[in-house]
């Protein structure tokens, strides 16, 4: 072997020892930034994420949150609270958030959350957005938003 083919075969093998090197086989750590997640916040982001993606198709809220499953939008998860168990309130219409743009369209059907009800505030106007929010309870809940008693997914 000629000189120059045993220095260019050197090399090759210095360069993928370096490129092998760099390459990492294991996971990043996870960042820590200090902020928990909720389990039912991060479904609910899922959910607001398919009604959002609903309504910009079809032109406005399903009837139903049941409706989502069968639009073949996107995956789904359980339309349920993971920590109470209990379905989402759906109300179409939505409530009003008193200081907050928008509407309260889904939420817990009970404070389970330290006294708080996870949500979806909807603002369908020309910036159609949703957000998930933790909401309290108080007037939110008062007989004057008539908040739907049906459970989302049910007659």
């Amino acid at each position: 072997m000629s000189r120059n083919a045993s220095l260019f075969c050197l090399a090759c093998c210095v360069a993928l020892t370096m490129i092998a090197a760099g390459c990492q086989t294991a996971a990043p750590a996870a960042r820590k930034t200090g902020v928990e997640t909720d389990p039912c916040a991060d479904r609910l982001h899922e959910i607001s994420g398919a009604l959002l993606l609903y309504c910009s198709i079809r032109g406005k809220l399903p009837d139903k949150l049941a409706d989502l499953k069968g639009a073949d939008i996107a995956p789904l998860p359980p339309l349920v609270c993971p920590l109470s168990g209990t379905p989402y309130v759906y109300n179409r219409e939505g409530l009003q958030v008193q200081g907050r743009p928008g509407r309260l369209v889904v939420y817990d059907a009970a404070p389970s959350h330290d006294g708080k009800r996870w949500g979806i505030l909807a603002d369908l106007g020309a910036q159609l957005s949703a957000r998930v929010i933790p909401v309290p309870e108080g007037p939110v809940f008062s007989a004057d938003n008539k908040p739907e008693t049906r459970a989302a997914g049910r007659p």
